[in-house]
């Protein structure tokens, strides 16, 4: 059987941009279609191909589910890869991405009726700790899915990555990563891969992927009209909602004791 490796987060997380650029580093060069990313580095969720499964070769997987000692494969794997990011930048970022796979309701609202339905978003965000679907997906709340990870239930070797980190110092970030996969990569190679996962490279195969509706991580068929819609994973300033000073509080409150924990300063780290 093959061995595995869990790449893990919590939905707009920084997920899809650590796996291009570990997929850039295994392959020693660009990605030239997002698909060539689900073959190196696989979603669960998408499920797995046989050739995955078998063999002596360890592959890391995306995952968004909440640690269990339940999970599928659990015997196999030996390394997690967790990747946690600011639960305030996190919300504002789930509130956009959701605003814009609302379908028609929210495309014909007016402007006062969108900033309703976002701020909505927000409040029944807060409330829940995360999206309020996710903990039937096998997710939790915010604090449920970090902690699980963090939890001394989940013996795997572990290596914490904060998204604001891999922000700040790419370079740095994913040579630690290297060394965590057990990957001798020389400090050219990890600068040419963090190059090659720019997040303008990525916008720029997400914008060609789209207008092409080339399937892959960037398009689904089955949900072209919320790309038509303006639906994109990666973002780039146009950030449409935020959060109202009150949100910002009540957020703060919820989340202030873990984002303690992990280093966070109780403000928001994207304004």
């Amino acid at each position: 059987m093959a061995k595995f490796v869990w790449l893990a987060s919590y939905p707009r997380s920084g997920n899809t941009w650590l796996r291009f650029a570990l997929s850039c580093l295994l392959a020693g060069k660009p990605m030239d279609h997002s698909a060539e990313v689900s073959r190196l580095i696989p979603d669960i969720h998408d499920g797995l191909r046989g050739d995955v499964l078998f063999g002596k070769k360890t592959t890391i997987i995306k995952t968004h589910w909440a640690f269990n000692t339940g999970l599928p494969l659990r015997e196999d794997v030996v390394g997690v890869i967790h990747l946690v990011r600011n639960p305030l930048d996190v919300l504002v970022s789930n509130q956009n991405y959701a605003m814009t796979r609302s379908g028609a309701l929210f495309n014909q609202a007016n402007g006062e009726e969108r900033e309703n339905i976002a701020r909505k978003f927000a409040d029944n965000y807060i409330g829940n700790g995360g999206h309020e679907n996710f903990r039937s997906f096998g997710i939790g709340s915010w604090e449920e899915h970090t902690l699980s990870w963090l939890s001394p239930l989940n013996v795997t070797p572990k290596l914490l990555v904060r998204y604001e980190d891999l922000v700040a110092k790419p370079d740095q970030q994913l040579s630690a990563i290297a060394r965590f996969l057990g990957l001798k990569r020389s400090d050219s190679e990890i600068v040419t891969a963090c190059e090659n996962s720019s997040v303008d490279m990525m916008r720029q195969l997400e914008t060609r992927e789209v207008e092409m509706r080339a399937d892959g991580i960037f398009y689904q068929s089955v949900n072209a009209a919320a790309y038509e819609a303006g639906q994109r994973l990666i973002v780039g300033g146009e950030r449409k909602f935020d959060l109202t000073l009150e949100q910002q509080k009540r957020a703060t409150e919820r989340f202030g004791p873990l984002m303690k924990r992990l280093g966070y300063k109780l403000e928001r780290s994207d304004t």
